[in-house]
């Protein structure tokens, strides 16, 4: 059997955001006390059943659309490239991932090593220095379906890790919070999910940025070659997926998540 896990390619989609680096270093330092050695932080959406309007891609965590995110914040840029090799190859047969996962801290399971699979994982695991993993979750003020996810990564075993996060829960998750309030207030234009997995296509943008500019749903039909009620159909999509609930407060909130500049 191959000592080394697959071939995995180096690059990634995903970037790290454009942040003050001291801002990564701090909660590093913090989260250490814990044992805690790594994470990465995005905004994801609540997990829901496929729908049937457009947007559905925002309520689904399937791996390899995870894996489309333009934007993470990371501690390193070797747990950006764990993050991309567990996302194209693990995750999708990871029961710590797939999992039900409720807010506050989801400490995964550890990998099973009688498959094949979890043997690959498991040496990943190794190569980066990790033991165990967990998922905490955390309400945001963007969006009533948005959540912030810190993914951290301990040298500790399973069972060490959660000893030590619920003796001290409490106290984790309001700094978490805090660390989370900055980043999205740093980066939101970067992590939102709207942005960061292309939910807009060409179309509804336009439609968005003509609506911004005070255009009559008839004139913008007229510039846009659509019929009226194509432009309505639009607005209503845009309206559910940034959750407002007239235009003045859809263009107000595509402003303030940085999609409109």
């Amino acid at each position: 059997m191959p000592k080394k896990v697959l071939n995995i390619m180096s690059y990634s989609h995903t970037k790290p955001c454009n942040i003050d680096p001291s801002h990564i270093d701090q909660v590093r330092d913090y989260l250490a006390q814990f044992g805690i050695t790594q994470f990465f932080y995005g905004i994801i959406s609540k997990a829901k059943e496929p729908s049937s309007q457009e947007f559905n891609k925002l309520r689904r965590r399937r791996p390899l659309e995870m894996l489309k995110a333009k934007r993470v914040i990371c501690s390193s840029p070797a747990i950006l490239e764990y993050r991309h090799s567990y996302l194209q190859y693990f995750a999708a047969s990871d029961e710590g991932y797939a999992g039900k996962q409720h807010m506050g801290p989801n400490i995964f399971k550890e990998v099973d090593i009688r498959t094949i699979k979890g043997q690959q994982l498991q040496r990943l695991n190794e190569e980066h220095g990790i033991q165990s993993r967990m998922l905490w979750l955390l309400p945001i003020k963007y969006h009533s379906d948005w959540q912030g996810g810190f993914v951290l990564f301990s040298d500790l075993d399973t069972e060490m890790l959660k000893q030590r996060v619920m003796a001290n829960q409490t106290q984790i998750e309001h700094q978490l919070t805090l660390y989370s309030c900055l980043f999205n207030d740093q980066c939101i234009d970067q992590l939102n999910p709207i942005s960061n997995f292309n939910c807009l296509s060409p179309k509804a943008l336009q439609v968005l940025k003509l609506t911004a500019q005070g255009y009559s749903c008839e004139e913008i039909g007229e510039q846009l070659v659509m019929t009226e009620s194509g432009v309505h159909y639009h607005q209503n999509r845009l309206k559910e997926l940034f959750n407002a609930k007239n235009r003045a407060q859809l263009v107000s909130f595509a402003h303030s998540l940085g999609v409109l500049d």
